[in-house]
């Protein structure tokens, strides 16, 4: 089961992972925690990544999945804590130009 925590800010919903890998092995149960949360509809959703060591294209998927399904049911997806391995291999994939990255959840809930 992916280690999470899903906390309510209001009316935004912070998505704390507690996996140092986002990858191939991780993956199907994040896409589980995904589904459930773009089924809430339109809502807003900040994403923890602080503790997350290592992502591969699985897991870049997941995230610019969840942007694109929250974006077209009219919510958001803030993205915080990413660095190190999944910040260059975001930067590589010029994934940092699609998503809302913010280095604190503070920072991300400042006018969300």
């Amino acid at each position: 089961m992916l280690k999470h925590e899903l906390t309510e800010q209001g009316a935004v919903t912070v998505l704390r992972l507690k996996e140092k890998n986002l990858d191939a092995l991780t993956v199907p149960e994040a896409r589980a925690v995904v589904e459930s949360l773009v089924e809430r509809g339109g809502i807003k959703v900040i994403l923890d990544m602080s503790p997350v060591e290592v992502i591969d294209s699985s897991g870049v998927g997941v995230l610019v999945s969840l942007n694109k399904r929250l974006r077209a049911l009219g919510g958001a997806l803030r993205v915080v804590g990413v660095a190190g391995q999944p910040l260059e291999i975001l930067k590589i994939m010029r994934i940092v130009q699609v998503l809302a990255m913010f280095p604190s959840v503070d920072d991300a809930l400042s006018g969300f």
